[in-house]
Order: C-alpha cells, then sequence, then structure tokens
C-alpha cells in the first residue's frame, strides 16, 4: 500500500519548465558561428534531458577531445546569456504549484542541471511557494540515478522518502526516484529520448500533460 505523499519534488527540463526552445536558439547560434547545419527542434527536444554535451554532440558528432569541447563552452555560453528567453513553466502546472503554497505542502528540484545554470534560470521566475530545496547536477559527487540527491532533497524538506513523490521526464528519473523509495511519477509530455520506452518506466503514476500531474496535485 502506497503512503501518503506529502511533498512533490520536480526534474527541471522537461517536466518543470519546457526549456528545449532556449537549448535549440543556443546551439542554433553555435552551429551558425562554426558554420555548420541548424539542427531541427524535434531532434533537440529529444536530447534535452541528456544534458549539454549531447545537445552540442547533434551538431558536432565528428568532433572529440578539445575541438568538441570548444563547441560545448561556446554552446553552454550562448545557452546562460540567453536562459529564459523563451523559457516557461508548462502550461496546466501553475494550478497545481498554487495548491501546493496555499496548503504549505512542501516541494523542490532535484535536477541534474549544474548550479550555475539552475540558479541562473531560475532567477527568472516566481512560483507561488519558493522551493524547500534545489538540488544539482553538482550539488554532491554523484546525481540521478544515484538516490543521495533525492534523499538530500526529502532531508530538506523535512519528509521521509516513501512519502515524496519525484516526478520526470526520464526513464532515470523514475530509476532515481525507486532507488531513494520515493513514488514516482512520469512526465510524458517531457523531453523523451527516441530509445526510452514508456512501457518500460514502471512509474507508480503516469502524467501524459502537465495538467494531469495539477488535478492528482489537488486529491493530495
Amino acid at each position: 500500500m502506497q503512503k501518503p505523499i506529502e511533498c512533490v519534488l520536480f526534474d527541471l527540463d522537461g517536466t518543470l519548465l519546457d526549456t528545449s526552445y532556449d537549448f535549440a536558439y543556443a546551439l542554433k547560434k553555435t552551429c551558425k558561428a562554426f558554420n555548420r547545419p541548424v539542427v531541427d527542434y524535434s531532434t533537440i527536444r529529444n536530447t534535452v534531458s541528456q544534458g549539454g554535451l549531447a545537445v552540442t554532440q547533434l551538431a558536432f558528432a565528428d568532433l572529440t577531445g578539445d575541438a568538441l569541447e570548444e563547441k560545448r563552452q561556446f554552446f553552454l555560453e550562448v545557452y546562460f546569456n540567453h536562459i529564459a528567453l523563451h523559457t516557461d513553466l508548462f502550461p496546466g502546472l501553475h494550478s497545481g504549484l498554487e495548491y501546493l503554497a496555499e496548503n504549505e505542502i512542501p516541494w523542490g528540484i532535484v535536477t541534474n542541471k549544474p548550479t550555475w545554470l539552475t540558479k541562473k534560470l531560475l532567477e527568472s521566475f516566481v512560483f507561488p511557494s519558493e522551493p524547500y530545496t534545489v538540488i544539482c547536477g553538482d550539488t554532491l559527487k554523484v546525481r540521478k540515478p544515484d538516490p543521495e540527491p533525492m534523499l538530500l532533497a526529502a532531508k530538506q524538506c523535512g519528509v521521509d522518502p516513501e512519502h515524496c513523490l519525484y516526478l520526470g521526464d526520464h526513464p532515470r528519473d523514475i530509476e532515481a526516484g525507486k532507488n531513494a523509495n520515493m513514488q514516482t511519477g512520469s512526465a510524458f509530455f517531457g523531453y523523451l529520448p527516441k530509445t526510452a520506452s514508456a512501457s518500460d518506466w514502471n512509474a507508480d503514476y503516469d502524467f501524459h500533460t502537465p495538467y494531469e500531474i495539477s488535478e492528482f496535485i489537488q486529491t493530495l
């Protein structure tokens, strides 16, 4: 029997915020700077959850080592400088966050995005209540799917892991939540990689739209 949910934790990119357009914008600028064909948006969207290196490799698959790192750093600089140009909360999530705020239910973010990008991005948003915790990819020496970032988030929210719901758009997110003995929810509206099979996720809950997440939160 599942325990009552007393805390909601979100993955960032592809679950809480739709960051794909700014990733696409930054890669387009990078492609043009180095005379490479512009990568189509759908391909970028399917890759965002794998991080900046994977996105950079979409345009520079033939490069390795220092040559690839140069392009990655250029891409990240452009992304940092335009990090909230087109990014927004996924439509439908605001009512869920309002419910969390009104009922003083702790919530937070656990992402593999590095702190310097996460902090810059979140500075552009005002939520109905501040997250109790923001755990980034470099907060600890390990990151998702390791359970330690999840357990730290639960501790900072003051809630036992089994009473936490973790929402994510990648099989790695569901694995991380399960490794920490949390309840898990799949965000199928996010940045699912082409190799991901939703039937293999085995999350406790499946959400096909952000509105479904808000509806579920409002039952807590």
